[in-house]
C-alpha cells in the first residue's frame, strides 16, 4: 500500500465525518474474510477515536490497499503522518514488530501503535513509489538495495520461519496443482513438479535474518530526500533471494514486451541480487516457485485476467529454459 500524501488540503481539524470507504475495497475484504464485515464498519469511528486522543488533523482523501486503510494526518506540531487502520486479514502486531526491528534498515518509521485497536501511526512518504521508475534493471538495483538493508537485521528467535512456512506453503501448493491438473490449465506438464520441489527444498533453509516478504516495486517509496523506503514489512526469518519474486512480478509487463524477455528478466534478477548481495541461480529458483504459485492462486480466485495471462506466459518462458 503506498502511504503517501493525499491532494486535498489539511483539514485542520480532527476527523469529523464518516470515512468514505471504496466500494472494490470494501467488496474485496468482504470475499476474503467474514471478519472484515465488522471491522469495516467501525473504521470511520475508530479513526475519528484515534485522532481525536493522538491529536491528529486529516489531511487528505484515504488511500486502499490490500488489506488496510491509510489516512493522511498532520499532528499536533503540524508534521506530516499517516494513520494507518489495518484490516483482520493482517497480522498486525507482526507489522509493529518488524517495523520496530527494522527502524533505520530500509522500512518507513513508525511514529506510534496500539496493537489492540489495529492502528498504527507512520512516517509519510511523498512517493513516487520505485513502480514509477521506467527502467526495470534500475528499479531492481534500488529494490535490492532495500532488500539488503533488511537482511542486514537478525531476525528474532521467535519470528516465523520461512523454512517452517514452507511446509504448509507445499501442502497449499498441492492442492492447488490438482485443481490445475483437473482443470486443465496451460502450463508445461513439469512446471508444477519443478516448483513443488522448490518449495519442498526451502525446508532447509537456515537463514537467520530478516526479509520484507512483500518487497514488490509498488511497496518500495522515495522519501523527499531521495531515499527510499520498503512500508508494510512482514516478520518473516528468510533469505533475501525470497525478494526477487514480487520484483520480476512488479516488471512482467514491460520484460515480456522486451525484444528477449528470458534475457531481460535474467538481467531485471541479476540487478537486484547484485545490489542485494544474493544468489542469482537461488533467486531465480524460488522466484520460479512463487511464479507458478501466484499462477494457481490469482487464475483460482479470479484474479484479473491480465494478471494471470502474465503469470502463465513467464511460467512457460522460463520453464523451457
Amino acid at each position: 500500500m503506498t502511504v503517501n500524501a493525499g491532494s486535498g488540503a489539511c483539514d485542520d481539524a480532527p476527523m469529523d465525518r464518516p470515512l468514505p470507504i471504496d466500494l472494490r475495497f470494501r467488496r474485496r475484504l468482504l470475499h476474503q474474510d467474514s471478519r472484515t464485515g465488522p471491522w469495516l464498519e467501525a473504521a470511520s469511528d475508530r479513526a475519528a477515536e484515534v485522532c481525536r486522543e493522538w491529536g491528529l488533523a486529516t489531511d487528505g482523501a484515504p488511500r486502499f490497499g490490500g488489506t488496510s486503510i491509510v489516512l493522511p494526518v498532520r499532528t499536533a506540531d503540524g508534521e506530516a503522518a499517516a494513520l494507518k487502520l489495518v484490516s483482520p486479514i493482517a497480522d498486525v502486531s507482526h507489522e509493529i514488530t518488524a517495523l520496530r526491528l527494522l527502524a533505520g534498515h530500509g522500512v518507513l518509521t513508525l511514529l506510534r501503535a496500539d496493537a489492540d485497536r489495529r492502528v498504527l501511526l507512520l512516517e509519510r512518504l511523498d512517493g513516487p513509489a520505485l513502480s514509477q521508475v521506467e527502467d526495470p534493471r534500475q528499479a531492481a538495483r534500488i529494490a535490492g538495495g532495500v532488500a539488503r538493508e533488511i537482511a542486514g537485521v537478525p531476525a528474532p528467535a521467535d519470528a516465523p520461519r520461512l523454512a517452517e512456512t514452507s511446509r504448509s506453503w507445499t501442502e497449499a501448493f498441492q492442492a492447488q496443482h490438482g485443481r490445475a491438473v483437473a482443470a486443465g490449465l496451460r502450463i508445461p506438464e513439469r512446471a508444477g513438479e519443478i516448483a513443488a520441489e522448490i518449495i519442498e527444498d526451502l525446508a532447509e533453509d537456515t537463514s537467520r535474518t530478516l526479509t520484507h516478504g512483500d518487497l514488490s516495486l509498488e511497496n518500495v517509496l522515495r522519501r523527499a530526500d531521495g531515499s527510499w523506503a520498503a512500508i508494510d514489512p512482514g516478520l518473516l526469518c528468510g533469505p533475501v533471494e525470497y525478494e526477487a519474486h514480487t520484483v520480476v512480478r512488479s516488471v512482467l509487463p514491460v520484460a515480456l514486451a522486451a525484444e528477449d524477455p528470458r534475457a531481460e528478466l535474467r538481467a531485471v534478477v541479476t540487478s537486484f541480487c547484485e545490489a542485494a548481495g544474493a544468489d542469482l541461480e537461488v533467486a531465480e529458483r524460488i522466484s520460479f516457485a512463487r511464479l507458478v504459485s501466484s499462477y494457481y492462486w490469482e487464475s483460482q480466485h479470479a484474479g484479473d485476467a491480465f494478471d494471470v495471462d502474465r503469470l502463465r506466459r513467464t511460467v512457460e518462458l522460463l520453464a523451457d529454459g
